[in-house]
Parts: C-alpha cells; structure tokens; sequence
C-alpha cells in the first residue's frame, strides 16, 4: 500500500465539510447528485429553479454549484451571472449540467461564468473525478488568497524599488527591494553613479540625459513610466519597469525612481503567446480533421438515390456533424427503402455511432433482402459495435415495386405519418420498438407493421428534434403545427414548408438538436425497375 503525503491527508479532512448547492428543476436529478455528494462527503442544500438557487446562494453561502441549464422561472444562464456578481472576492466554482452537448451549448455555459460543463446523463466516476479536480483548486485558490493578503500587509510600504538620485545621477538611498531586484547591498549603491545599472550604450549616455533635461527640461523618462533594460551586479540583463519623477527642492532637483522587475510577467506573456499559437495550430489541424471526416462520410452516402423524384428531404444539423442520417435505396426486383436514423448526442460521436449504417443499409437492399432481414442486421451490427449508452433511433420503410403495399418499423424516433395527397393524416405509425443497438435481434425486435398504399399517398418520417424544437420563450413547433403545415402545401414542396415553418417560428434562434425529414410519394419508381 502506498503512503499518502500528509499535506494530502490534509486536503482529504478540509474537503469533507465543503458546500454544494443544487439547482435543478428535476427532483429525481436532485436527489441523485445528493446521493453523489454525499458519498464524496460533502453536504448540499437544494434549489428547484434559477431564482431560488441566486436566492439560496446569498443564504447558505455554497463553496460550489452545480446548475442545471434549462429551469423555469431563471435558466442556468442567468442565475450563474447573478451568482458572480454575488461572491465578491471569493471564488466559488460553478459546474454547468445540461443534455445540450453542442459547441455553442458549452461556450455559452463558460461565457456565463460556469468554471466547467458535464453533460447529462452523469457518470458517477467523471462527476466524482470533476469534483476531486475542483475541490484542490478550491483550496490551493484559498490558500493562495490568504497567502497573498498576509503578503500584502507586509509588503503595503514597500510594493516596488525605490532609488533616489541628484542632479549628477548619485545615488542617496534604495530600499530593500531594489537591492534585492539588483543584486547589491545598499553599501554598493549609495554614493556610486546610477549609470551602474545600465548596460550599454544608455550607461555611457545618461549623464547627458540628465544634463540636457536640466537645461533645457526636454524629459525623455522623466514624468513617465517606461520598460527599459537594466544590468544586475553579475552582468545579467532583465527588463524593468521605471517611473522617474523630479522633485524640485529650493536648491536642488531630486529625482526618485520607481524600479520593478518584469521578468516574469515577461516570461508569462511570452508562454500565454506560445500558448495562443499552439492552441491556433491545434485548432486549425482540428478543423482539417473534421472536414476530412465530414468528406469521408459523405462520400458513403450514395447521393444518387437521394436524387430519386419522389423524394424529399432534410438533415439540419446543430455541429458540423449531425446524429441523423437519411438513406434510400432501390432492391434489384423494384423495391425502394428508405431510412431515417437518429443517433443519440450531438456531433461527431452522434455521426460516428450511425457510420456503420451506411455501408450495410446498401449492401443489403442491394441483396433485396426482407425489410425485416434488413433491421435484423442493422441492429446486429449496432448492438456488437456500440458502446453502452449509444444507441439509434430509425424509422426503416419498404415500399413495393408497383407502390400497393409497404412495411414499416419504427422505433425510438416520433411516429410516422402516412399523408393522403391533399396532405391529410390517414394513419399514424407509432414507435413501438425500442431503438436499434440496444437488444438482440429476433422475430419479435424485426416485426414491422403492413400498410396498403393508395396513388399518391406519402410516407413521412421525422427525428424528434422537429416536433421539439423551441424558441428561448418556450414556444414548441409541436406535431400540431407540423401536421397544419403539411395540409396546407402541395405535395411537392412539403419538406420545403415545413422548413420555413420551423425557420419562422425559432425567428433566427438556433435549434437545440438535429432535425431531420424524409417524405416518399408511393408511386412506382421511375426507370429501370418499375414493374
């Protein structure tokens, strides 16, 4: 067994009495990061919505915050800010839980003033190991602070060097820091040229300085603050920071410099600009890596089918990447398929989880295998690919070769529409399988449900993300709209009025998760392969 550091045993004790607030809107999620924190050994005290936790913050004065994004009455946003321009000079750490996992979710929760962002669902081991991570910055930052305010009441008279010098540039007193920044002893300095301190050729050259503002006042220094190079006693170069001012006694000018190493904060601000380039490199080499996945991805999809005149589609992704995915297909003997899949996140994980769709949907369509065959090894190939957790959403149609008769399964996606020409309802097809990946493959998991197809009628199928979408107001697009919008478009722009609708009513707000369409008109297919 290995032996613990004492300073950690240490950290270990002060932790078990820090203060947690809870602010979720959801009680079972608040009993649950109870039950988290308490077996970390912190308390916690609980808020149902954004104004009760700015409210219990100023009560119960938490050392950390976990809020939650989306609450009524204030979101997470908001009450973070109100939060900040609370805690005054102590820092307390504020962690973001939200199911938005986008780009813009995450920057808009830091921006706020979050110190960090977990998505929701929370797994125990990240939410413990974030915890650990903020509770030692939690008290290094503490230790800091009072370290730093036992500093500054020592060091108030003497923040920065002070040197004295006459009208010949002799030196008549330093104090303690600037013979510290110099590496002299005040015997060294006083009495001695302040040109000592130069290097050159300003050594050689500063008694004219000084002899040409006495004559004439034209100040070079004097009256401002300037980054100049100094020389310490072992020849060593560094940059300071000198502030002169002239004092003008009845009989004489003294002039008193105000001397700071910047050494450091020029180290830093070279490490913060190597650290901006790096980060930039870094970024740019993301991006090219992106669109290379982007690229790859696109190139598995066969656009060709996607070009067939009876259909019409959408895919809006929130990333780069989107989750849902939209597929057609033409069997050898006339059949057409079609597929709209819905991975669960957002991005490129949400893109990665439906890959390995693609290449199996169009290679057992072209086998003309059964619409149930054709699930079977979906989900097969999701359920042995996918780690737990990730599964997907589809919604899988089959339609005959002379467009009488169709097979659908659905399952963790809304439920599909089948549209009389005048854009009329007929017959809804609810999810009634659970999302592909998730179990075993077998007779019952493949069945799909027998439709009779009349000329003309439309297949429609849609992510959530279309019925969910909402404006920051809390307006919802809904199924009732979507279902008035169908009705009241031609049959061929149907996919297209659902698309204004939707823009319409977010009225330039983002939307919070990929929305995806695929509407079939079940006639024949054109060309080879109409019986």
């Amino acid at each position: 067994m290995s032996e613990r550091n004492p300073a950690d045993l240490g950290d270990m004790v002060a932790l078990k009495g820090l203060k947690v607030l809870i602010a979720d809107d959801t009680a079972s999620n608040r009993n649950m990061l109870e039950v988290f924190l308490r077996k970390l050994g912190f308390t916690s005290v609980t808020a149902a919505d954004g104004q009760q936790a700015v409210d219990q913050f100023g009560i119960e004065q938490p050392d950390m915050v976990l809020m939650d994004v989306m609450m009524p009455v204030m979101d997470g946003f908001e009450a973070t800010r109100n939060i900040r321009r609370l805690q005054g000079r102590h820092w307390v750490p504020i962690v973001m839980l939200s199911a938005l996992s986008n780009d813009s979710d995450i920057a808009a929760g830091l921006d706020a003033g979050a110190d960090d962002y977990l998505v929701k669902p929370i797994s125990f081991s990240v939410f413990a190991a974030k915890m650990r991570t903020l509770s030692r910055q939690l008290m290094m930052q503490r230790t800091v602070v009072e370290s730093l305010e036992q500093i500054r009441a020592i060091s108030d008279a003497v923040i920065d060097g002070l040197i004295t010098i006459d009208e010949q540039g002799i030196m008549h007193s330093c104090n303690r820091a600037a013979c510290a920044q110099f590496g002299y002893t005040p015997s060294d300095l006083i009495g001695q040229n302040v040109s000592m301190l130069m290097p050159e050729p300003y050594r050689s050259e500063h008694d004219g300085y000084l002899a040409t503002y006495l004559a004439k006042g034209e100040a070079h220094i004097v009256g401002t603050i300037r980054q100049v190079t100094a020389r310490r006693k072992n020849g060593e170069l560094f940059p300071m920071e000198l502030g002169v001012t002239d004092i003008n006694l009845p009989d004489r000018h003294l002039f008193v410099g105000v001397v700071r190493d910047v050494t450091e904060r020029e180290r830093q601000a070279r490490e913060r600009a190597e650290t901006r380039a790096r980060l930039e490199r870094l970024y740019s080499e993301q991006e090219r890596e992106q669109e290379l996945a982007r690229s790859i991805m696109e190139r598995q999809i066969h656009g060709d089918w996607l070009k067939d005149p009876r259909l019409q589609y959408s895919v809006a992704a929130t990333t780069r990447f989107s989750g849902d995915l939209v597929m057609v297909a033409r069997s050898p003997s006339g059949r057409t398929f079609a597929m709209l899949a819905d991975a669960t996140g957002h991005g490129l994980a949400a893109a990665i989880s439906v890959l390995p769709i693609l290449s199996l949907f169009y290679t057992e369509v072209s086998r003309d295998v059964t619409l149930a065959h054709l699930v079977s090894a979906i989900n097969t190939q999701l359920r042995s690919g996918l780690p737990v957790g990730r599964f997907v959403g589809a919604a899988l149609f089959c339609l005959s070769a002379d467009a009488t008769r169709g097979e659908i399964w659905v399952g963790g996606v809304p439920e599909s529409l089948l549209l009389a020409p005048d854009g009329r309802v007929v017959r809804r097809i609810g999810s009634d399988h659970v999302p592909l990946g998730i179990i075993d493959s077998d007779s019952d998991m493949a069945s799909a449900v027998e439709l009779d197809i009349e000329p003309g009628q439309q297949l429609l199928m849609y992510s959530d993300g279309l019925i969910e979408a909402h404006r920051n107001d809390g307006t919802v697009f809904g199924p009732e709209m979507l279902e008035q919008t169908l009705a009241s478009s031609p049959p061929g722009q149907r996919v297209a009025a659902v698309q204004r609708a939707l823009a319409d009513l977010l009225e330039g707000e983002p939307h919070h998760d990929d929305v995806s369409m695929l509407l079939l008109t079940c006639v024949p297919p054109p060309g080879p392969g109409a019986d």
